[in-house]
């Protein structure tokens, strides 16, 4: 059978803790050459800060569009395939069968459904893991705002600082931002004007950056410029040099009043943009007639089309029939569960090998940063290498210490989340039915990517992994319809 092989590293850490291509590889040729699979080819992704992206994943896609004979994947474990889940969609519209080595676990289109679903939990979580870790580099980020320092990129007009870690003024910009201000300030500019002012300008050129009408939006609404900042929907006052005053700030904030007048936005409606309409694309669109009889209807924005109208009261009882399909019965219910249990001990031992690492890298940075401070004491190397050198390494322990919390804040529970999805849809129906309007929406939006209606019938598009569970229970549905009319009489 032919197939090919996919690996994939997102980080020098990976690297040193045993997920290298090489390592990778040797795997996945072993286990070809074992199950006497054909290798077609290999595609690799490497991801650093620098670079980014998918090139050998888009490339695999591409290889299997042309080559329909080979139906098979090779892969380490789940995180090496997806980085996202708009990865496993994609996928998932190919139709080929899946080896996860690590994990002894091979999916395919006659999978069960459980297993299926188990999948997709674990896509899930993955990605909320991955959510998690970025959460504690984002509380180290916020505590350094609380200090009054800004925690990420210098914005324009300012500079990084490597050796302090501050934002200083960029001395090459700093003319050009008050400049922008006091012009936009004067009332005789809109943004459009200011931008061609700023090209036509001999600042502009001597700073060679982009500005254009956007740009200078952003920085004409940045408080950071008088001295102030927000991160994560909080105000700080900074402790950097401001390269404006306040007065100047509030000045151009008026300007920004007085050219801009708010527009009245229309009523939103329970079910709208929920639906398209299935014979042409278009949105169906609600219209209220006689000021209450609510009516949905094909927006016809690509021409004329036949569909017809629905009321708002039809469409929630079709809604209603999507969201009974979810429900699944007990016995699957129950291998669901015992599947998950599996799961969570794989994740278990994961954790416990990350954590592991980063406590060995933690009593080598220790070590170092000992040892070089008897040498400091003993005179063997200088005060300036030692201040840079223990600065280097507290940051080094500072990092470790947050990967350390990102990891124990990480710890998911498979078993949990997966239970909590299954009692979601058996539980999907009865809530609908109970909910008003607005909590039927906000229900949908939860089970449903989209749907088109066409002439009295709704089609419904689940998010995952609730379709696993919808082609579940109309499977169930269509076998025992096959097995009541095969059953002889009585």
């Amino acid at each position: 059978m032919k197939c090919v092989i996919y690996a994939r590293v997102s980080s020098k850490e990976q690297e040193r803790e045993g997920f290298s291509i090489p390592s990778q590889m040797k795997l996945l040729r072993k286990y070809a050459a074992e199950g006497g699979f054909q290798v077609e080819h290999e595609f690799v992704d490497v991801e650093t800060a620098k670079a980014t992206g998918r090139t050998g994943f888009n490339q695999m896609l591409s290889y299997l569009q042309k080559n329909t004979a080979c139906k098979l994947i090779l892969v380490e474990k789940t995180d090496r395939l997806y980085r996202n889940i708009k990865d496993w969609v994609t996928l998932d519209e190919f139709d080929v069968e899946l080896h996860f080595v690590k994990e002894n676990f091979v999916l395919s289109q006659d999978s069960k459904s459980s297993e299926k679903f188990l999948h997709g939990i674990k896509v899930l979580m993955a990605k909320n893991y991955i959510d998690n870790l970025s959460e504690e580099v984002r509380k180290g980020q916020t505590e350094k705002a609380e200090q009054g320092h800004w925690p990420s990129r210098a914005p324009v007009g300012y500079r990084n600082n490597k050796e302090t870690r501050r934002i200083e003024p960029d001395p090459d910009k700093r003319a050009f931002i008050r400049k922008l201000f006091e012009w936009y300030a004067s009332g005789e500019y809109s943004l459009q004007g200011l931008a061609k002012k700023a090209r036509e300008s001999g600042l502009f050129s001597r700073n060679s950056m982009t500005i254009n009408k956007a740009g200078i939006h952003r920085i004409l609404k940045n408080p950071i410029h008088y001295g102030e900042f927000a991160w994560k929907g909080k105000r700080y006052l900074g402790k950097h040099e401001p390269l404006i005053t306040k007065k100047l700030f509030d000045q151009v904030q008026e300007a920004f009043a007085r050219a801009n007048h708010p527009k009245e936005t229309k009523r939103r409606l329970a079910f709208a943009g929920l639906v398209k309409c299935g014979r042409c694309g278009c949105a169906m669109t609600p219209e209220i007639k006689k000021g209450k009889y609510i009516y949905y209807h094909c927006t016809q924005f690509r021409g004329k089309c036949d569909n017809t109208y629905v009321r708002e009261e039809r469409l929630a009882e079709l809604m209603a029939d999507v969201v009974s399909r979810v429900r699944i019965g007990a016995d699957a219910a129950n291998d669901i569960r015992r599947a998950l249990m599996d799961s969570q001990r794989d994740k278990r031992l994961f954790h416990a090998q990350a954590v592991s690492s980063l406590r060995k890298r933690q009593d080598h940075v220790r070590r170092l940063l000992d040892r070089a401070y008897e040498d400091k004491l003993s005179e063997k190397i200088s005060e300036n290498l030692w201040k840079r050198k223990s600065a280097e390494w507290e940051d080094s322990l500072i990092d470790i210490q947050h990967q350390l919390t990102a990891h124990d804040s990480a710890n998911v529970n498979y078993y949990e989340t997966g239970s909590a999805i299954i009692e979601l849809a058996n539980e999907a129906y009865d809530l609908y039915l109970q909910r008003n309007r607005q909590g039927q929406r906000k229900l949908l939006n939860t089970l449903l990517s989209n749907c088109t209606f066409y002439r009295g019938t709704l089609c419904p598009t689940y998010n995952k992994p609730f379709d696993i569970l919808a082609k579940g229970t109309e499977f169930q549905s269509m076998r025992g319809r096959r097995d009541s009319n095969s059953r002889p009489p009585a």
